[in-house]
Formats: structure tokens, sequence, C-alpha cells
């Protein structure tokens, strides 16, 4: 084989496999909605925390700790808690809608739309 050969066929080859591999991440997805801020969406995220996080949260308020935070602020940060700097935070358990939910409600509450649920 010809060393021009060689190299088409290597190239061809890597290129493959680094499409596969950002196939594979998702990297083609089309992007998620955008988070809607709406009153449904503030109590329907207040559910998701009343049920995923008062248990632990009770007696923390979170309220000046995401003042300021938007939605897509939040729905980020929800998803990696274990890693956010003095928090000791678990994953999230919850699904994709309650991620969105709980970061509508805690853009709400940092800006004082909403109340944080004590059980």
């Amino acid at each position: 084989m010809r060393p021009r050969t060689w190299i088409a066929a290597f190239l061809f080859a890597a290129l493959s496999l680094a499409f596969g591999r950002a196939w594979d991440a998702g990297l083609f997805d089309p992007p998620p909605p955008p988070l809607v801020d709406s009153p449904q969406a503030v109590e329907a995220g207040r559910a998701v925390f009343a049920y995923r996080c008062v248990s632990c949260h009770r007696d923390v308020p979170l309220q000046k700790r995401v003042a300021g935070w938007s939605p897509e602020k939040a729905f980020e940060i929800i998803g990696r808690l274990p890693t956010v700097p003095r928090a000791n935070m678990p994953p999230f358990p919850g699904t994709e809608e309650d991620r969105r939910a709980l970061a509508v409600f805690l853009a709400a509450l940092g800006a004082g739309r909403a109340t944080q649920p004590s059980d």
C-alpha cells in the first residue's frame, strides 16, 4: 500500500472514531427546550423540592444561597451537585423533568417569588 493510502485510511479511521464518540456523548442531540418560568412550573418545582429535598433542607434556608440564580444556572448546578464546593450534596435523584421543575423553583425562591417548604 502506498503512503498516501495509509494516511487516508488512518485519517478516515480517526475521524470515524471521533464522530462515533461525539455521537455517543450526545453532541448531536438537539438542545433541550428552554426552561419556562411559569406559576405552574414553580409549583411543580416546589413539589419536587418537598418530595426530594426537604428531608435534608428543612432547617437550611436556601433563599439567600440561590439569590440571583436564573433557571438555567440552577439547572446546571443541580446537574453537578456532588462537585459544588462546600455543598456536600449527593447526585440529584430525580428525573430530567424533576430537575427542570426544581431549577425554575430555585430561581423563583432566590427572587423572592416562592417560599421554601418545611415539610
